[in-house]
């Protein structure tokens, strides 16, 4: 009998001295020219939307062979079949399918189809290796060097931290299942039977049910991410006509789809003035807090500036314009996910990466009073350093761990629904910024985002616009 030689890392079992037998071999062939046959153009002209049959009859022939080809060879020394079996296992009495290898190991699956799917994998039998979790790692790797990361040039902060993300999101919305299956099995059909179970199970391990922002930027960010991959290198035609059948409005009801208003998202003036007299006490207790209390001047200049929390970290002395009244924002902190490491970018979260010379904010009377009077403790204390926020050691003040950590835990000490920096830049916004008569368009620059940001998702009126409303329309009338 001829024998074809396997490739050393699939050489896992004894039978046929680890070899593949030419019968074996030739049903292998034949599996390949169908999953060629399949992804080939011509066949995509012929399979149309409305008419899947001829799709489902290959992919049925690929099964029998593949049945066909873990038959021949889960076989005992002597060529006998071995045992596949049902079996209940655990107290709750679950089904799995069972069946043991040459080398002793133990192979199970809930199904049939996923036991004999394990042992062609198992015995060698894997044809083209175009499976969800495969393609999804080499679009990464392309993804990397189209970023410009390399083993010698690791990227920006916030490039290295997109990769992460999207390593992330495929852990946390990709089960092994997905990952192991041949993408020219992933009809339109399995996806959504999928993916309704995939939300129901993380909403079932969730006390409030994912919204929907989350699912379209993450979850259908690792689908597109394999989808481009596929389309781009002709891997599998019919897995873009499974993108195009993929409808977001089919799956709104199963999540959070409340939306908290603006002027629920911001801290009241009310809430700004608890803060502040909280930071004030605390600036006056030396004893408790230190003489130079670092997490309460980043508030106060937070509340003067709208500046964002990564961008307040990484301010220098020499971003401080005391002549021309302005702070040059252009730059932020950055931690890297993967090291956990703080970087400086200079760059700001709007410019994406590019620097692009960043932006001017007013530095009003208030905050130059408590900037001079910080930069005066530090010198009374020796702290040396180009950071304007520092610690004791005069190292820059990590924005997650210390200054955002501060804000929340002095937040909830008020019982506040808001704990964060964000909610600080809001209240800027609404209660100073347009107040003070400041065009939409000088507020987009001096938060650092677009003016339709700025209308969409910052601004709204006074929370007693009904009361001042009530109160004109009522003169109207008397007069």
């Amino acid at each position: 009998m001829k024998e074809i030689k396997v490739p050393a890392n699939k050489i896992r079992y004894r039978a046929f001295g680890g070899r593949i037998p030419e019968g074996a071999k030739k049903i292998l062939d034949q599996i390949k020219k169908l999953e060629i046959a399949t992804k080939s153009p011509l066949l995509s002209d012929i399979i149309k939307d409305d008419d899947v049959v001829l799709h489902n009859t290959m992919n049925s022939k690929i099964r029998t062979l593949k049945i066909k080809y873990v038959n021949k060879m889960h076989v005992t020394e002597n060529g006998e079949p071995r045992k596949i079996c049902q079996k209940n296992y655990g107290t709750d009495g679950e089904s799995y399918w069972v069946t043991y290898t040459p080398d002793r190991k133990r192979l199970k699956s809930s199904t049939e189809d996923g036991l004999y799917d394990k042992l062609f994998e198992y015995y060698g039998g894997e044809v083209d290796g175009y499976t969800f979790g495969k393609i999804f790692k080499a679009a990464m790797e392309q993804k990397k060097r189209l970023k410009g990361i390399t083993p010698n040039s690791p990227g920006s902060a916030s490039v290295q931290n997109t990769i992460t993300r999207y390593y992330q999101d495929y852990e946390r919305y990709i089960t092994p299942a997905l990952a192991k299956k041949n993408v020219q099995e992933i009809t339109p059909a399995y996806l959504k039977e999928y993916t309704i179970d995939m939300i129901n199970r993380l909403n079932e391990n969730r006390t409030t049910k994912i919204r929907k922002k989350a699912f379209l930027n993450n979850y259908k960010g690792i689908l597109n991410t394999v989808f481009d991959y596929a389309e781009e290198h002709d891997i599998c035609v019919n897995f873009v006509r499974n993108r195009n059948k993929f409808k977001d409005s089919d799956y709104v009801s199963l999540f959070d789809s409340s939306k908290r208003i603006a002027n629920d998202k911001a801290y009241s003036p009310e809430e700004i003035e608890l803060l502040d007299q909280e930071v004030e006490r605390r600036m006056h207790n030396p004893s408790k807090y230190g003489l130079c209390y670092t997490n309460g001047y980043m508030f106060k200049l937070a509340k003067l500036s709208g500046m964002r929390a990564a961008e307040l970290s990484s301010l220098k002395k020499t971003d401080i314009d005391f002549e021309a009244k302005q702070i040059h924002v252009h730059s932020q902190q950055l931690k890297i996910k993967e090291t956990m490491k703080y970087v400086y970018a200079d760059y700001t979260k709007n410019e994406r990466g590019n620097s692009q010379g960043g932006r001017y904010v007013p530095l009003l009377p208030e905050a130059e009073k408590y900037l001079k009077e910080l930069f005066e403790l530090q010198k009374t204390l020796g702290i040396d350093s180009e950071w304007v926020f520092t610690d004791a050691k005069g190292d820059w003040v990590k924005n997650d761990s210390q200054y955002i950590q501060f804000l929340r835990r002095m937040s909830r000490h008020f019982h506040f629904n808001i704990t964060n920096n964000h909610a600080i830049r809001m209240y800027f916004n609404s209660y100073v910024l347009i107040p003070a008569g400041i065009v939409v368009t000088d507020r987009a620059k001096i938060l650092g985002h677009s003016p339709e940001v700025n209308l969409s998702h910052y601004s709204f009126e006074n929370r007693d616009y009904c009361a001042k409303a009530g109160a004109k329309i009522a003169s109207f009338f008397a007069s």
